[in-house]
C-alpha cells in the first residue's frame, strides 16, 4: 500500500510540471554568432608600357621688358620733357626733369671748389711725398732733418684731405637732388606713356607718380615659374596659342633678388613671329623632363614608404595581402589623369601580378 503511494505522488509531480523545483525567471537566449565580412582591395596589374613625365606652364605675350618712371621729389614744376608718345629711347637719355634753378648755382661752385681741391691736395700729397723722402735719406746716411717739414707737410695734406672730403659729400648730396628731378631711361625702349598734367596743377607733379613709362621694342612669352631649373638659355619649346603654335626660344632667365624670393620670369622669344601674335595674348607650352619606353610600371598610387624603402602590397593566391619590396625608376604624380600616373618597376615586380592601390 505504502508503494502504491509513493508511486502516486511522483505521478504527480510529473503532471504538474515538477512545481516543487524552483523555477527560472526566464528561458536562455541562443548564442550570438558573429559573422566577419571579406577585406576587398582596389588592385591593378603590373603592365609593360610607355611612361612620360611633363611640366605644363601658362605664358602670356608681352614687351620683355618695361619701365615706369616717377620723380622722387614733388611739388615743383616741371622744367622739360625731352620725349613723346611713340619716341624711342636709349638707356641713359634723360626723359624729362623738374626746375633745378634752385639748386643749379650751388652746384656749380660745388663742382669748382671740389676741382680746386682736388688739385691743393695733389700738390701737399706730392710735398709729403718729398718730405719722406728727404726723412728716409737723411736716416740712411746719418745726417739730421728737420722733423718739422714732415710734420707741416702732413698737417696741410691732411686738412686739405679733410675740407675736400666735405666738399665731394656736399657735391654728392646736390646731384642726389638733380637725379631726383630727372628722369633717365633704364632700358633702351618706345615711350608708351606720358602723364597729363592739368592745367591748375601749374606743370607741378607729386613725388613718385608715375610720369612716363617705356617698353622694350622686342616681345615674347613670359613665364612666371618658381622653378626654373627645367629652363636654359637657348632651349626651343612650343607654344600653343589661340592663333596658332609658335616654336620659342629661351633669351632671358629673370631670376628675383636673392633673399626676397619670388617667381623667376622666363622670356621666350618666337623665332617666326607673325601679325597674329598680339600683347596681352596667353599661350600654353607642355615640356618633357622624362619618358620611358616598353618598361614594367604600375599606378604611382600603389607606392609605399616601409622602413624607408619603396615598396608595394601584393595580393597572393589566397587573396591574401603581403609586402613586396622594389626598386622604382622615372615615377610621374600630380597629372589630372590618373593614367598618366605611373612609376617604373626596376626589379621586384613582373607583368601580370596584382598590386594593392588602397
Amino acid at each position: 500500500m505504502k508503494k502504491v503511494a509513493v508511486l502516486a505522488l511522483a505521478a504527480c509531480l510529473l503532471l504538474s510540471g515538477c512545481g516543487l523545483f524552483p523555477a527560472e525567471e526566464e528561458l536562455r537566449k541562443a548564442p550570438v554568432v558573429q559573422t566577419v565580412e571579406d577585406e576587398y582591395f582596389t588592385t591593378a596589374t603590373v603592365k609593360t608600357g610607355n611612361i612620360r613625365d611633363y611640366v605644363s606652364e601658362h605664358c602670356t605675350y608681352q614687351y620683355q621688358s618695361s619701365q615706369s618712371l616717377s620723380f622722387e621729389v614733388g611739388g615743383e614744376a616741371i622744367k622739360e620733357t625731352y620725349v613723346t608718345l611713340g619716341q624711342k629711347v636709349f638707356a641713359g637719355d634723360v626723359l624729362a626733369e623738374l626746375s633745378i634753378d634752385s639748386i643749379e648755382e650751388e652746384l656749380e661752385e660745388s663742382r669748382k671748389l671740389v676741382a680746386q681741391l682736388e688739385e691743393e691736395a695733389s700738390y701737399y700729397e706730392g710735398l709729403l711725398s718729398i718730405e719722406k723722402e728727404r726723412e728716409s735719406l737723411a736716416k740712411r746716411y746719418g745726417k739730421s732733418y728737420d722733423e718739422d717739414k714732415l710734420k707741416k707737410a702732413t698737417n696741410a695734406y691732411e686738412e686739405c684731405a679733410g675740407r675736400k672730403y666735405v666738399a665731394e659729400l656736399r657735391l654728392g648730396e646736390l646731384e642726389s637732388s638733380v637725379n631726383a628731378r630727372r628722369l633717365v631711361a633704364g632700358i633702351d625702349g618706345i615711350v608708351d606713356y606720358i602723364r597729363e598734367i592739368p592745367a591748375w596743377y601749374n606743370g607741378r607733379i607729386n613725388a613718385r607718380e608715375k610720369y612716363i613709362s617705356i617698353h622694350s621694342e622686342k616681345t615674347g612669352f613670359v613665364i612666371p615659374t618658381l622653378d626654373d631649373s627645367i629652363y636654359h638659355f637657348g632651349d626651343v619649346f612650343t607654344v600653343v596659342t589661340e592663333a596658332g603654335s609658335y616654336e620659342c626660344e629661351v633669351v632671358k632667365i629673370n631670376r628675383p633678388v636673392e633673399g626676397k624670393g619670388g617667381r623667376t620670369n622666363i622670356v621666350l622669344e618666337p623665332l617666326h613671329p607673325d601679325e597674329n601674335l598680339t600683347v596681352g595674348m596667353s599661350g600654353d607650352l607642355i615640356i618633357e623632363t622624362g619618358s620611358r619606353t616598353d618598361v614594367v610600371y604600375i599606378p604611382t598610387y600603389a607606392l609605399r614608404k616601409i622602413d624607408g624603402k619603396t615598396a608595394v602590397y601584393v595580393t597572393d593566391e589566397k587573396g591574401m595581402r603581403n609586402i613586396r619590396f622594389i626598386e622604382i625608376g622615372l615615377s610621374v604624380e600630380g597629372k589630372s589623369d590618373p593614367e598618366e600616373n605611373r612609376t617604373e618597376v626596376i626589379s621586384g615586380l613582373t607583368p601580370g601580378e596584382t598590386v594593392i592601390l588602397k
